[in-house]
């Protein structure tokens, strides 16, 4: 919302009316995915799929945060995304990827 990350569960609407809000909708361009959503295939990130947008919405806005340095500085970070299958390993490994792709087109 309006560039930074939030817990979409923890936010009511209304209040964000005028909000500027990207959804994982929102990240592809036309048929050509976000970095982070390639990542997250490439590597298995998504497994059941329940909890993938929050956490490709929040590896986005972590990127663009700055925090990751380090895996466990992502695991940190990410640490408010619940993931049921426990696909932890294969989500911190896409976003390693997703930033490293990142700093190849800057």
């Amino acid at each position: 919302m309006n560039g930074r990350r939030i817990n979409s569960c923890l936010a009511l609407a209304v209040v964000h009316d005028g909000d500027e809000i990207t959804t994982i909708e929102g990240l592809a361009h036309g048929d050509e995915l976000h970095p982070m959503q390639k990542a997250f295939l490439e590597h298995d990130g998504f497994q059941c799929g329940y909890c993938t947008p929050g956490q490709i919405c929040s590896a986005v806005g972590l990127l663009k945060e700055n925090h990751a340095d380090s895996d466990d500085e992502i695991r940190e970070w990410m640490s408010g995304n619940i993931c049921r299958c426990g696909a932890y390993t294969n989500i911190v490994a896409a976003i390693r990827e997703a930033k490293t792709m990142e700093a190849g087109t800057i």
